[in-house]
């Protein structure tokens, strides 16, 4: 009984107990009615289911993450400093993940939004300006803020953690990786390959990076508890 009470416990701590996984199975069957109503009234052709679901679990795992993750500032020092790397961060996300760019662009500002995809997908935000142009996919930026506050969080902390932030970058492959493989040489057929399956495995990382930024003391515990 007590053993059950403790991963009773545990599982709270973690926003995982019963009210919690009740509320959160309501949130996804809501989604869900929400993406079929939207696929009954808008004109969007679904490609492959995979990519319907994808987004959601962007979404919902890392607000799930950011909802029950503890960052209290100790003092402003602490707090400066955390909120400095984490726009930094935040930044370099946005840039590897293709939501920001800067440069010159043209002379005056665009702004379009589309509704042409699935949601988590659209509403497509294109911002074209002179100095910053800005293509905003909703669970991108949900999954990078997502992250990033994760990384504020541990900065509040200073844990080892914040070195799994790092993997965040490679949320990013699904834009970066036609890039870097040309780059690097990789055959076409290689190329296809990876490209293809680029948000697969963008979404296998993603909550894997969140796993061990939430859960970063646990994780460098297990490991030093396994080393030599």
């Amino acid at each position: 009984m007590s053993t059950d009470t403790g991963l009773g416990d545990r599982l709270r701590t973690y926003g995982l107990g019963t009210e919690a996984l009740a509320w959160w199975t309501g949130v996804c069957f809501a989604e869900a009615m929400a993406v079929l109503v939207y696929l009954q009234v808008a004109s969007v052709a679904v490609a492959d289911v995979r990519y319907v679901v994808y987004p959601f679990v962007w979404i919902n795992v890392g607000l799930w993450a950011a909802m029950n993750v503890d960052a209290t500032a100790q003092n402003v020092r602490q707090y400066a400093f955390a909120l400095g790397v984490t726009t930094l961060y935040a930044v370099l996300l946005f840039v590897a993940g293709g939501l920001l760019q800067f440069g010159a662009g043209e002379p005056g500002t665009a702004l379009d939004v589309r509704f042409d995809a699935t949601p988590g997908w659209a509403p497509f935000v294109f911002y074209d300006g002179l100095l910053v142009q800005a293509s905003i996919v909703p669970f991108k930026l949900v999954g990078y803020l997502s992250l990033a506050y994760l990384v504020y969080a541990r900065l509040l902390e200073a844990t080892r953690g914040v070195v799994a932030g790092l993997l965040g970058l490679v949320t990013c492959v699904g834009c970066t990786f036609s890039v870097l493989l040309p780059l690097a040489g990789a055959t076409a057929l290689f190329g296809t390959a990876i490209t293809t399956y680029s948000w697969d495995l963008s979404t296998l990382v993603f909550p894997l990076t969140v796993a061990l930024l939430y859960w970063n003391d646990e994780a460098y515990g297990w490991v030093r508890r396994r080393l030599p």
